[in-house]
């Protein structure tokens, strides 16, 4: 018998079973909190600024807090993102549960 392992997709959702926080934005998160930059992060990611604006708004809208807060720059750009507080706390007790999963599934039973 071929050794078998677990795989799981994990995310969060709200008191409507909508699903608002999962790796994807995690990802883009931590991307954004790096480069200081939406435009960036999506680049790094390999998708669009449009998705990565959606994927936040939307988030943000169902959870009824703010992620990043974005700084409009000029006709010379120097626009800014910063991921919030509540952004960064979301994205590390999200990265706490994945790894808990992950070393529990890979447990020998």
């Amino acid at each position: 018998m071929c050794a078998l392992n677990y795989h799981f997709k994990l995310w969060m959702v709200n008191d409507k079973n909508e699903a608002i926080f999962g790796d994807g934005l995690a990802q883009l998160l931590e991307e954004i909190a790096k480069h200081h930059s939406i435009l960036e992060a999506a680049k790094q990611l390999d998708m669009s600024y449009r998705y990565a604006l959606h994927r936040i708004t939307l988030a943000e809208k169902r959870l009824g807090e703010s992620l990043v807060i974005r700084t409009r720059g000029g006709a010379k750009g120097g626009g800014s993102s910063e991921v919030t507080a509540f952004g960064k706390n979301l994205v590390t007790q999200f990265r706490q549960i994945q790894t808990t999963v992950e070393t529990t599934l890979k447990k020998p039973a």
